[in-house]
């Protein structure tokens, strides 16, 4: 895979040398496959598994295999096993190792996911376990583990129970005494932090936004106030509502990195002020996955917003289902104002008003 980058005089060089040294690499594989974690066994693998695109040599599975057996076999348990976010080379040699070990593999989508096991010819079979039936499919998975197999949990893409599936199964699994064995991988928002720019000194995942308006509006406030670098997971066909929802109560000018497409061909990384990215995805709506970064707010003193904005926030909240001391709590955290003072002004303005209501 690494010699398809290359250039074509490179690509016929590197070609030569492995002819040349094939020879006594293959005299001394024995030896050398003693560690698995020695790259010595590269050159015994055939040329295809560098270069293939839709699947890896057989000998290179096998070879995980031949390995795993010297370090003995794996535990019974539960693996939450991550897998790459978009380029299929972006898995781990022991998350290789244990795909192909596990009695079953329980996948978010098993069309999708048997295009990895393809890749890397994998033959432990599916079962679909996603948000839709997970309930019901929790009773068998938990049967089998406590039979002792070993049951290995994938995602789409990236680590189990991080925004996808897996997480209810595991706190079963925590209260039933079956292990759960974490195998790291590639994280979108991890990925996007690591790249943006932004402070990595400390963040908050926040993941997906809630669908209820009111919902959305709640979260965007309290994210607004703190100083550390936001990290939220987009829908495309979303992108729109999000930058013009978050810009009116981040601000315009509030620094923001939109990063699309993850380790694809395809990648991006747009970087600018919120306002500037309302305007310039107004009239494009771009495809693939989105990790959407905000800066942490730097200002030490907030604006204090008026009473009249106060207001409408206090009655948005209301009519969205809170009651008075839980509108005033979550408009207090946005704000540089004593939560005292917001309850005062929610008294005088809805309180009494509501009274008034009553009597007529």
């Amino acid at each position: 895979m690494l010699l398809r980058r290359l250039p074509s005089t490179a690509v016929s060089l590197a070609t030569a040398a492995l002819s040349r040294r094939s020879t006594s690499y293959l005299l001394s594989s024995q030896r050398r496959l003693q560690s698995f974690n020695s790259i010595s066994f590269y050159p015994t693998l055939s040329f295809r598994s560098f270069c293939s695109t839709s699947e890896i040599s057989p000998e290179f599975t096998d070879l995980i295999t031949d390995q795993s057996s010297k370090r003995g076999p794996l535990k019974p348990g539960l693996y939450l096993v991550g897998t790459p976010i978009g380029n299929l080379e972006d898995i781990t040699l022991r998350a290789l190792r244990v795909l192909k070990s596990a009695d079953v593999i329980l996948s978010e989508d098993t069309r999708h996911s048997g295009k990895l096991l393809h890749y890397y010819n994998i033959k432990t079979p599916l079962l679909s376990y996603h948000k839709y039936n997970e309930s019901q499919r929790e009773h068998k998975v938990l049967k089998r583990l406590k039979q002792g197999e070993i049951v290995a949990l994938i995602s789409d893409a990236g680590m189990p129970g991080i925004s996808d599936p897996g997480t209810e199964l595991a706190k079963i699994c925590v209260d039933e005494n079956i292990p759960v064995i974490p195998i790291p991988g590639p994280s979108a928002f991890l990925t996007a932090l690591s790249a943006s720019g932004l402070s990595t000194d400390e963040f908050t995942f926040v993941g997906f936004l809630p669908k209820h308006a009111g919902s959305r509006k709640e979260r965007l406030i309290a994210s607004a106030s703190e100083t550390t670098t936001q990290i939220f997971y987009v829908p495309p066909h979303k992108l729109g509502q999000f930058l013009e929802e978050s810009s009116l109560i981040f601000g315009d000018s509030r620094q923001c990195v939109i990063a699309r497409e993850l380790t694809k061909i395809h990648e991006e990384f747009w970087r600018g002020t919120l306002g500037t990215a309302k305007e310039a995805f107004s009239t494009r709506q771009p495809k693939g996955e989105i990790t959407l970064l905000i800066e942490g707010n730097s200002n030490s003193s907030v604006e204090t917003p008026s009473e009249s904005q106060l207001e409408n926030d206090l009655r948005e909240l209301i009519s969205n289902g809170h009651s008075l001391s839980s509108a005033v709590k979550l408009v207090a955290e946005g704000t540089s104002m004593k939560k005292k003072t917001i309850y005062s002004l929610a008294l005088r303005k809805f309180v009494k008003k509501t009274k008034a209501d009553d009597s007529d």
